[in-house]
């Protein structure tokens, strides 16, 4: 029987080509066929929907400003090309891109929009970096992309595992590129049963405390969502809505870290000290 090479014949059809006779195909072959037909037509369908969802991920951020915004980083050599998103949400999109060097980046693009724009004042009043609060929509977003690549600088010069802050151009921020080629860093959820849970406990306690004491800041929204784990290293991220020590809530936020991380390593099983000692000890207070 001569074999068909039509992209979709598999080891699966030799294997149905066996249990037919030599008078031709019979009626469970051409169901087979079939069936092999319509995957082959679903898989089509499924990555045409994957990419319209991409193309509009990219659309909600890639308006004609960004479009030129773009093109100027590109111009001055800041970025040489956009790979492809690493995560979408409500405040920013993550694209994996190339820049200087052709050193691998990640590009972080915060969204124009005056709903997320509201819940950021929370964040930026009362912080003694910034003074002069602006009330135009696109301003707000320059100024939390700028609160980010601050925070970041901070951090990274405390010796702190965070992607290391290279560039800040109105909300376009360009930083480190944590994963392996193509395939960026896990997040910490995603992460069913992580090696030596205990030392990776002791390694983010040691970030709060850190962040705290030596770079003065408090992360403010700390959790397993935004931990990356590479190398079996936990490496924080999304520290834009970071506070400095001396903000009007900052404890407050503080508590809520200490709460989310305790809470996850409860959750896969860890033994966890006293959440309130800990507390103390970051502040560097006696109880």
């Amino acid at each position: 029987m001569e074999k068909k090479n039509n992209g979709f014949i598999d080891e699966d059809e030799e294997e149905l080509e066996r249990e037919v006779s030599n008078d031709g195909f019979n009626k469970k072959f051409n169901t087979r066929l079939d069936d092999l037909e319509k995957k082959k037509i679903d898989s089509i369908r499924i990555k045409k929907i994957d990419q319209t969802k991409k193309r509009a991920t990219v659309d909600s951020v890639f308006d004609e400003r960004m479009y030129l915004n773009i093109n100027k980083l590109l111009k001055t050599g800041h970025l040489n090309r956009i790979e492809g998103i690493i995560s979408a949400g409500k405040e920013a999109n993550v694209y994996l891109a190339y820049g200087e060097n052709n050193r691998e980046v990640a590009i972080k693009i915060y969204k124009i929009d005056s709903n997320t724009s509201r819940w950021m004042r929370n964040y930026i009043i009362g912080d003694p970096r910034f003074k002069k609060i602006p009330h135009n929509v696109s301003k707000i977003i320059f100024l939390w992309a700028s609160k980010e690549f601050k925070n970041l600088k901070r951090a990274y010069k405390a010796g702190l595992s965070v992607p290391e802050p290279i560039y800040i151009k109105n909300n376009v921020l360009i930083m480190e590129y944590i994963g392996f080629g193509s395939i960026p860093a896990p997040k910490l959820k995603d992460i069913k049963f992580p090696k030596e849970p205990i030392k990776l406990l002791n390694e983010i306690l040691g970030f709060i405390k850190t962040l705290y004491q030596n770079a003065k800041l408090v992360h403010g929204d700390l959790s397993e969502f935004n931990i990356l784990y590479h190398n079996q290293k936990p490496i924080v991220i999304d520290i834009s809505q970071a506070v400095t020590t001396h903000h009007p809530k900052a404890e407050v936020y503080l508590v809520r870290d200490i709460k989310n991380v305790f809470n996850y390593f409860d959750k896969i099983g860890v033994e966890i000290p006293n959440p309130e000692d800990f507390y103390y000890e970051v502040i560097n207070l006696e109880k």
